[in-house]
């Protein structure tokens, strides 16, 4: 099985490519000799049909799940990824720098935008002086804080609304995509 992770998704990729372009390509690629998942972005039946009318074998959901129950995610994030919109990521890395994590610099962490990424994201050079930053992301987190504390998510986090179980979300986005792809 292959992963075409599209630059849409959250965390940590290469985002120069958009996840339908590039779940073509390697399509076209490997043929039908490997399962390919598409992800990046694909938080909804309609994304979910998307991806599986273009041929991927299924799709790596992650953002659509960050506010299940059974997520370890904190109270305070869950409520910023649900307020937030399909614009209000950003990919960078700043986290990693502030972090003093040896990520290349081509795989940047797609997260949401808060006042650290304000601050930092075009000033790199002058965050990796800093030599207090992972203490500060480090406290920010401790508190809940999540002004300064990263939130990894996609650009997917525009579709989600409410907490629910991964179990409904998961079989209601399943269920609806087919309803999509029958209709069609």
């Amino acid at each position: 099985m292959i992963v075409a992770r599209g630059g849409e998704g959250g965390g940590h990729g290469d985002d120069r490519v958009g996840t339908l372009a590039l779940l073509q390509g390697v399509l076209d690629a490997v043929g039908d000799e490997v399962i390919v998942v598409a992800a990046g972005g694909i938080g909804t039946a309609r994304g979910l049909a998307a991806a599986l009318a273009a041929g991927a074998g299924g799709a790596w959901v992650g953002t659509a799940l960050l506010t299940c129950s059974e997520a370890l995610t904190p109270p305070a994030a869950r409520q910023r990824l649900i307020a937030a919109t399909e614009l209000d990521t950003v990919s960078t890395s700043v986290f990693d720098i502030a972090q003093q994590l040896a990520w290349p610099p081509e795989y940047r962490g797609r997260v949401l935008i808060n006042a650290f990424t304000a601050v930092w994201h075009g000033h790199e050079d002058d965050l990796a002086r800093q030599r207090d930053a992972p203490q500060r992301l480090e406290d920010a987190r401790a508190r809940g804080n999540f002004d300064t504390a990263v939130i990894y998510a996609g650009q997917g986090v525009g579709s989600l609304s409410l907490e629910a179980s991964a179990e409904t979300v998961i079989s209601e986005m399943a269920g609806e995509a087919e309803a999509l792809l029958r209709r069609w």
